[in-house]
């Protein structure tokens, strides 16, 4: 790549207005740093650094409403996204609960089974198991912790998308059903993966037997929860992928009054509020698992155990990432919703 070709490619990352009043400008400095001997690569570096402050920062932006709504729209938009790009996955990623011992394999008949309710087999007989790890109660709350806040979460982004399809229907826009629709695509998508997970719970076992030393699973169909384990993420992903690319179109194109864009902007600072607490939640959970593994090793314990939490350093990871865009995003959406209304009302 010659140094004119990353030159261009470093300006496209500007905003537009940006490039209107400063892109000839920059690009002729910049030809001449390199002409003195600085490098493409420091170059480039430092425009693309400029360009992350002129689209997070917007000094020097004009004052027209048209573009400072636009910023708003889009910074909402990336606000809430990524909390749907990881969290369906992350709850998938936590899988199965299960109950181990020492003494034998551990059966329980449910989420409210705690160290009482907990059984092995020995001797052909029933037993109490050992107690609980010390962290184990922890594990427990943390993983409910998760599943609460995305239970409310996906109540505060239905409300954030009821109020972008309802300032659309106010608006103007052309096609403004066509835009309703998109807006509302990545709840449909939630609403589908809720309906298929609350399915496949369904047809997992309600309850367990002894019979002749073996642990007998009663209730539910495995043959659909088969078909299930693999629906389930595949409809995910692909939700997720129409989600993203329908909520951004009708997040750009819609043209809202400025009370529902200060609607839209406490939504984002809710949902970037509520991912912190996720993210907390989820790494408690994991730090407690890699504790109880230490407390079982020193003492006869019951331990909890869950079928993808080796998968818990990738996804804190990425969580961490996401997090960060989420409320770096929703502090962008909160100061430029000051300025529209300080300026423009």
């Amino acid at each position: 790549m010659n140094s004119r070709t990353a030159i261009e490619l470093a300006l496209r990352c500007y905003p537009g207005w940006w490039r209107e009043r400063y892109a000839d400008e920059v690009r002729v400095v910049s030809q001449d740093l390199m002409a003195e001997g600085r490098s493409t690569v420091r170059v480039t570096l430092n425009l693309l650094g400029g360009a992350f402050q002129a689209r997070s920062r917007a000094q020097g932006m004009p004052k027209n409403y048209g573009l400072w709504s636009i910023r708003t729209r889009t910074s909402i938009a990336a606000a809430t996204l990524p909390w749907l790009l990881v969290v369906p996955f992350l709850l998938a990623a936590i899988g199965n609960v299960s109950f181990h011992s020492s003494e034998g394999p551990v059966t329980f008949s449910g989420f409210s089974a705690m160290p009482s309710h907990l059984q092995f087999i020995s001797h052909g007989l029933p037993t109490a198991a050992p107690p609980l790890a010390p962290v184990g109660r922890l594990v427990l709350f943390s993983s409910l912790m998760v599943t609460l806040l995305f239970l409310v979460t996906f109540v505060v982004l239905i409300c954030g998308w009821s109020g972008l399809t309802s300032a659309i229907k106010r608006s103007t826009v052309a096609h403004r059903r066509r835009l309703r629709l998109l807006a509302w695509a990545p709840v449909f998508a939630l609403f589908v993966d809720l309906v298929l997970v609350i399915t496949q719970t369904k047809m997992r076992p309600t309850s367990f037997t002894f019979h002749q030393n073996h642990v007998v699973a009663a209730g539910g169909d495995p043959t659909i929860l088969h078909v299930l384990n693999y629906a389930v993420p595949a409809v995910a992903i692909v939700g997720w992928l129409v989600s993203i690319a329908c909520a951004g179109v009708a997040a750009r194109r819609a043209d809202v009054a400025p009370t529902d864009l200060r609607f839209g902007k406490s939504v984002a600072v809710s949902v970037a509020l509520l991912f912190v607490l996720f993210v907390v939640g989820y790494a408690t959970w994991g730090i407690g698992l890699m504790v109880q593994a230490r407390q079982a090793a020193n003492g006869n314990f019951t331990t909890i155990a869950y079928s993808n939490s080796g998968l818990w350093l990738p996804m804190m990871l990425l969580l961490i990432a996401a997090l960060a865009l989420s409320v770096m995003s929703a502090l962008v959406a909160r100061s430029s919703w000051k300025v529209i209304s300080a300026t423009f009302l």
